[in-house]
């Protein structure tokens, strides 16, 4: 026997859920993200949520070959292996180019997300499709200038470029390439938030910094 029908149509209603780093990962419900891209999105936050933690202190991550770039006034400190962000591997949360750690409690840095970057010469064209979403929005950094150091792994942050887009003498231009957050803490603009202000970067033409509110966590 046929089941009646009302003739109204089904719909079907997506709970978002806040990010929570101690919860199951579940990115659903952000308009225009493919299924593949929601599981690829996924898959990023809890492997760097399994293998960042091995880079919880500082003394760790330097024996490892990172080095600060020397921002940790600001409050939140990038640590970068100059090695890995100059080597083809990408999104690999066993070698992420960047660890980021906050510095908001004086000598108590706390390790919060890795930045991932693509290789040198990357363009935003060159983030893999299931990475070119909504919810994995990149960014650049066209205008920041690093120094060497006498430390051959570490290279610090040496000021910005002129009106030509040129870095003082003896400087060069680093981090202009499509780099990524992936936080293993609550983050209030959701688990790929950009930092703000000059930390925050350039995204691609055409669209504006994101804030994902709809997977926010509060910190």
């Amino acid at each position: 026997m046929a089941t009646p029908t009302t003739g109204r149509a089904h719909t079907t209603t997506t709970t978002v859920k806040p990010f929570d780093p101690s919860q199951t990962i579940d990115l659903s419900g952000t308009p225009g993200v493919t299924l593949a891209q929601q599981h690829a999105a996924e898959s990023l936050v809890r492997n760097s949520l399994r293998d960042l933690p091995r880079f919880a202190s500082q003394s760790a991550a330097y024996a490892a070959g990172y080095r600060t770039i020397g921002d940790g006034s600001t409050g939140d400190e990038h640590w970068v292996n100059w090695a890995y962000a100059n080597d083809s591997g990408i999104l690999d949360s066993l070698h992420p180019e960047s660890l980021v750690y906050s510095t908001h409690t004086p000598g108590h840095p706390v390790l919060e997300a890795a930045m991932y970057m693509l290789p040198p010469g990357s363009r935003f064209t060159n983030i893999p499709a299931l990475f070119q979403s909504p919810l994995t929005q990149f960014h650049v950094h066209n205008n920041i200038c690093f120094a060497q150091t006498s430390d051959p792994l570490q290279k610090v942050f040496a000021g910005s470029t002129d009106g030509s887009g040129n870095c003082p003498s003896g400087t060069t231009l680093a981090g202009n390439v499509p780099m990524l957050h992936v936080w293993i803490v609550k983050n209030p603009c959701g688990p790929f938030a950009a930092l703000s202000g000059i930390a925050a970067g350039q995204v691609p033409p055409g669209e504006s910094p994101n804030c994902d509110t709809a997977h926010a966590g509060v910190l």
